[in-house]
């Protein structure tokens, strides 16, 4: 059995319903919730894994964690998945979801991390880019702060990186000076 392929079918169907309740969004934005809490919670993983408890009882859990009331798209599908007993697939096909809201809809998750702060015009300018680059309509940039790079950047769109860190730099010299063989005079 294809994990992937089902996590895949159940994400598709499941945008393209909340698609025509004109849902997206809000489903989107509770299946990040709910990956968050999910992978975050131990509790929660195993009270949904519960056999004891009832669908109801499940969505009760899943509503009052997640902060409030559901859209119905996506209490309508965590009941279908619920009732057929797939929710440990949950984790998959949630985030198969979010991939399809941000294809769908032109968004790019960029994580640029550098050794000291920068500022907001330098941040403007790289969301332009990666949009012109990426035909994106919206570019979210995370910036995260490591003073153990020492200089340059790393930057992650997707599942590629690109890191121009002066401290990977000066390990890739240290591996290089460390294989040669001792020269003797």
């Amino acid at each position: 059995m294809d994990i992937g392929l089902i996590a895949r079918r159940y994400a598709r169907a499941l945008a393209d319903y909340a698609e025509s309740n004109g849902e997206m969004t809000r489903v989107a934005a509770e299946a990040a919730d709910f990956t968050e809490v999910h992978n975050r919670l131990p509790e929660f993983r195993e009270t949904l894994a519960s056999p004891v408890l009832t669908a109801d009882a499940k969505i009760e859990v899943i509503r009052r964690t997640l902060g409030g009331e559901l859209s119905p798209s996506f209490e309508g599908f965590l009941r279908l998945v619920i009732r057929h007993h797939r929710e440990k697939w949950l984790c998959f096909m949630l985030p198969a979801l979010i991939g399809i809201y941000k294809q769908r809809y032109g968004i790019v998750d960029v994580t640029l991390t550098t050794a000291a702060p920068v500022d907001d015009s330098f941040i403007e300018r790289l969301s332009e880019t990666v949009g012109l680059r990426t035909h994106s309509r919206e570019v979210r940039v995370i910036r995260k702060t490591d003073p153990s790079l020492i200089g340059g950047f790393r930057f992650r769109i997707d599942d590629r990186l690109l890191d121009a860190s002066l401290a990977t730099q000066l390990r890739r010299v240290q591996q290089k000076l460390g294989k040669q063989p001792e020269r003797q005079l």
